[in-house]
């Protein structure tokens, strides 16, 4: 069973960690509707990269203090 699991950091400090998701779609609207409920504002991503040479482990990166990671485990 795959599962998704997601990392945020919002305005420089870590909101949000190892949370469960089902798909990635799923984390990513989760981190979106996050960030507009408390920060009156969308959430824009500028760039995503792989990490650690996995295509599945990817960071978003929004902007220099809000980004983050989903990275596919499968239990």
């Amino acid at each position: 069973m795959k599962k998704y699991l997601l990392t945020a950091i919002v305005d420089g400090r870590t909101v949000i960690s190892n949370r469960e998701f089902q798909s990635r779609a799923k984390a990513i609207d989760y981190i979106f509707n996050y960030y507009s409920r408390n920060n009156n504002e969308n959430l824009r991503v500028e760039d995503e990269y792989s990490f650690d040479g996995n295509k599945h482990n990817i960071e978003y990166v929004c902007d220099y203090d809000n980004r983050f990671k989903i990275v596919r485990t499968i239990a």
